[in-house]
Order: structure tokens, then C-alpha cells, then sequence
């Protein structure tokens, strides 16, 4: 049978690889806004106005997903 410190580890272990695999996704997703805003500007340099705060937009949505799943980890983790 196993025992509580055996099962409050492996809680640990899966929320740190679930954590990691979410910031791995942030962290690509951040990369492919940032290089359609570059491709974009590249494309058309008057544009840069109105592609910018659309891109901060897009980053900020992208990281809004490892933010708020941290919060959840670690209430899970000291609940």
C-alpha cells in the first residue's frame, strides 16, 4: 500500500510536468505571435500601429494560461 508521502510526491511530480508542459506551449505560442508580428511588419512597416497592441493583446492571452494555471498548482500542492 502506499503510503501519503508516496502519493503527496507524485501529486508534486505531476503538477511540476503538467506546470512545464503548459509553459512549453506558452513559450511556442508566444513564439509564433511574436513572428507574424515581425512577418507583418516586414510586409507592410506602416502597419506597425495597429499590429503591435494586437500582438500584446495576443502574448498577453497566451500567457494568461501557465498564470493562471500556476495559481491552481499551487493551491493544489499547500491545500
Amino acid at each position: 500500500m502506499a503510503s501519503l508521502i508516496d502519493i503527496a510526491s507524485a501529486r508534486v511530480i505531476g503538477d511540476a510536468i503538467g506546470f512545464g508542459m503548459a509553459a512549453a506551449g506558452a513559450s511556442i505560442g508566444d513564439g509564433l505571435v511574436a513572428g507574424r508580428l515581425v512577418e507583418g511588419v516586414s510586409r507592410q512597416p506602416e502597419a506597425q500601429g495597429r499590429l503591435m497592441p494586437l500582438a500584446f493583446l495576443g502574448i498577453g492571452l497566451v500567457e494568461a494560461l501557465p498564470i493562471i494555471l500556476l495559481v491552481l498548482l499551487l493551491v493544489h500542492v499547500f491545500h
